[in-house]
């Protein structure tokens, strides 16, 4: 099977950011993280809601995080490919 390399700069410097995010959190707390501490933080660095969503849907299509199944109504996602 033949390697395929992707571009690291397809995703922009929000999604960038929420990848390390979600890296941090899987390595510190071993689980996947929750939407809305993604929302949280990146509200704290200034960032809008729906710029948030329409970037985590983003991560999620370009096969970066998917989102995890639980049994919980709660939104979590797990980082599938790192930056």
């Amino acid at each position: 099977m033949k390697t395929v390399y992707t571009n690291l700069y397809e995703i922009n410097l929000v999604q960038q950011t929420i990848i390390r995010y979600v890296k941090y959190w899987a390595s510190t707390e071993k689980e996947p993280v929750p939407r809305k501490n993604i929302m949280e933080e990146m509200i704290r660095k200034g960032k809008k809601k729906a710029t948030i969503a329409h970037n985590l849907d983003g991560l999620v299509r370009l096969g970066y995080l998917r989102r995890a199944e639980g049994t919980s109504n709660k939104t979590r996602y797990v980082l599938l490919r790192t930056i």
